[in-house]
């Protein structure tokens, strides 16, 4: 086991240096699926790690992609409904040397958001110490976003880059947590192979750029409004009746009221990742 270590680890750092190559971090992603709720789900989740920048992303969108492919090719009718849900809810770009974040939202309808940050991570490094996929780690503490997490990284690795937007310890983070254990990384795999990428989604991308303090705000007022545009539009065209399938009248202010109000009780439930 020792052996296979050390030759694992040089491997990595030799194509971690080597320039145009790269390789992948395999996150098991396992959250609460609701505020005060014993009921955990899980995702993978990936860190692509490239010369001089890395993309976090989990894989959500390509097996939804996968998915409506194979129905379009089949001629079945999508069930967008029966698709997996994105749990991380964007793409992050970090650049480690400058400190620096690009966060990609991927939970919106109508519009998608970045922005820019270098968030003040200040690590605690601690004596406790794990196996961890064979490599030995130490842990370390740090608040982010209203929450206290608890990190194992490993030297063995000497890459100062983690899953999310964690980063700046000095070695790769493979496994990171909350007081509760509201979310949780665990590395599961590393790979030369970079089987899905990100990179081709943020370039095709209609980003809007924005702030994080902005972004922040835009999604309170979302959870407070989730159907505010189907208001203005509804409103705007005064369009307040329409026919179901079985010709009955339905009141569209009525019926977007009914569904707007679950929409938000559902959303004071979830378990965002920041606070």
């Amino acid at each position: 086991m020792k052996n296979t270590s050390i030759l694992l680890v040089f491997f990595l750092s030799f194509i971690y240096h080597a320039k145009g190559q790269s390789f992948v971090v395999q996150y098991a992603y396992f959250k609460h699926a609701e505020k005060d709720s014993t009921k955990i789900i899980s995702q993978n989740t990936f860190l692509n790690i490239e010369e001089d920048y890395s993309t976090f992303f989990s894989e959500a969108p390509y097996l939804c992609d996968s998915i409506m492919a194979a129905d379009e090719k089949q001629g079945k009718k999508i069930n967008f409904k029966a698709l997996p849900a994105d749990l991380i809810g964007c793409f992050i770009k970090k650049n480690v040397l400058n400190k620096e974040i690009t966060y990609y939202s991927d939970e919106f309808d109508e519009h998608e958001f970045k922005y820019n940050e270098k968030p003040e991570l200040k690590w605690n490094v601690g004596k406790e110490s794990k196996e961890i996929m064979g490599f030995r780690t130490l842990s370390a503490t740090v608040k982010y976003a209203g929450r206290d997490y608890k990190a194992y990284f490993t030297s063995e690795i000497p890459i100062q880059d983690g899953p999310y937007k964690f980063f700046g310890l000095p070695g790769l983070i493979l496994e990171i947590f909350d007081e509760k254990n509201d979310h949780h990384f665990l590395a599961v795999g590393i790979s030369k192979e970079k089987k899905i990428s990100i990179n081709e989604r943020i370039t095709k991308g209609r980003y809007i750029e924005t702030t994080r303090e902005k972004f922040i705000e835009m999604r309170k007022n979302h959870i407070q409004a989730p159907l505010k545009r189907m208001f203005e539009l509804m409103n705007a065209h005064q369009i307040y009746e329409k026919k179901d399938a079985n010709g009955n009248i339905v009141d569209m202010r009525k019926m977007l009221g009914e569904t707007q109000k679950k929409m938000i009780e559902e959303y004071k439930k979830e378990n965002k990742i920041e606070l």
